[in-house]
């Protein structure tokens, strides 16, 4: 037994010695918010703790081969992972055709089309921190103003080819959207009669950047399509409608200033094929700032708009009903150096069910975070 044992242990140490190493990089993120305001509790929270690390080299016919691994730590006690980011375990080749990869990562909507709420200091990923304290939106579908499945690190295959004259264009396919390490994106509503997740799902978008009169500016335009799953509804066997998203963004930079404008309509993606009142799931943001050496400032107006459809319905909110949630943001960023930032966000919400007769809480948060980048 010990000849064989150590045998084996010869013949791995040959195994691994034969294998080229690449160079690896180590990077991550860490930061902590503080929250206040009325009608919230407050408290000290996160969102993004997170880090990765990969490595890539260079083939002897020219290609480059790399991949990553990353992870975000989420709920305190669960290790539960973000909806925005989260843990995705990639490989890419390069070619000049183009770059193909395979694995748990970022699909081409996220790729291409620009995120312009986040140009609020404070804000994050479309002015969502502002939600770790106020628990009362009601018209989101997992992400706060955002598109279908943003971000999910699903198992994929994604093609980006090179960039032509300013324009980029990326395609994803994703087998399952069921397969992914995130949690808190789904189809299930309160009643559970909506399936975990659309079947299939194939992603395509394209960006273009240019430059005109002295205003540099990227545009995206994405759309998302998936099969619907067949599950038991609320009377009788019911088909879910298929995923059908369209999105669209633009960033613009004139000196200092800089504007954005980003939209979003899943239709009734969410809903039942049954439905006499159509599900409904839309959103838009609007954003500038002012850049002032290591001083940002910056305003928002954020506004997401959802109806249940009429076999989703609750006794809250009819289907026929449109929910509502609105944010206006103003921020400050400090970026301290070092790979520091700091910021202080004001921000008003308003909620909606639909119901005039509802008297929704509607908060105002004020928070401050600071973040470490490595």
């Amino acid at each position: 037994m010990n000849k064989f044992l150590m045998t084996l242990a010869t013949l791995v140490a040959f195994a691994l010695s034969s294998v080229a190493h690449a160079e690896m990089k180590v990077s991550g993120f860490m930061q902590q918010i503080i929250g206040m305001g009325d009608e919230v509790d407050g408290g000290i929270n996160y969102k993004f703790n997170r880090f990765s690390f990969g490595a890539d080299t260079t083939t002897d016919n020219g290609w480059t081969v790399g991949g990553s691994f990353a992870m975000e730590y989420g709920s305190i006690g669960t290790g539960a992972n973000s909806g925005y980011l989260p843990t995705s375990n990639s490989m890419y080749i390069q070619t000049d055709m183009a770059t193909i990869t395979i694995g748990s990562a970022a699909d081409a909507v996220t790729a291409l089309v620009p995120r312009v709420s986040a140009m609020v200091p404070g804000a994050g990923h479309d002015g969502g921190y502002q939600f770790l304290f106020d628990g009362g939106s009601i018209a989101n579908n997992g992400v706060n103003f955002a598109e279908a499945y943003y971000a999910m690190a699903n198992n994929r295959i994604n093609v980006a080819l090179p960039s032509v004259n300013g324009f980029t264009v990326n395609v994803s396919y994703t087998p399952d959207m069921g397969i992914n390490s995130a949690t808190g994106i789904s189809r299930t509503d309160a009643n559970g009669t909506e399936s975990a997740s659309h079947g299939e799902t194939s992603h395509v978008a394209v960006q273009y950047s240019g430059e005109m009169d002295g205003i540099s500016y990227t545009l995206g335009l994405g759309t998302i399509n998936g099969n619907s799953t067949s599950v038991l509804g609320t009377a009788a066997t019911s088909q879910n409608n298929d995923l059908s998203s369209v999105t669209g963004a633009i960033k613009m930079t004139m000196g200092n200033i800089a504007l954005g404008l980003m939209a979003f309509d899943n239709g009734d993606s969410w809903g039942q094929a049954e439905d006499t009142d159509k599900a409904s799931h839309s959103g838009y943001n609007m954003q500038a700032t002012y850049n002032m050496g290591n001083i940002t400032v910056g305003v928002g107006y954020a506004q997401e708009e959802k109806a249940l459809g009429t076999l989703n319905a609750t006794t809250a909110q009819a289907g026929n009903l449109v929910a509502t949630d609105s944010v206006t943001m103003i921020g400050v960023g400090y970026d301290m150096g070092g790979g520091v930032n700091s910021y202080i966000q004001l921000s008003n919400n308003d909620h909606s069910d639909g119901d005039h007769a509802t008297d929704e809480a509607d908060p105002q948060v004020l928070f401050m975070g600071i973040s470490l980048g490595f």
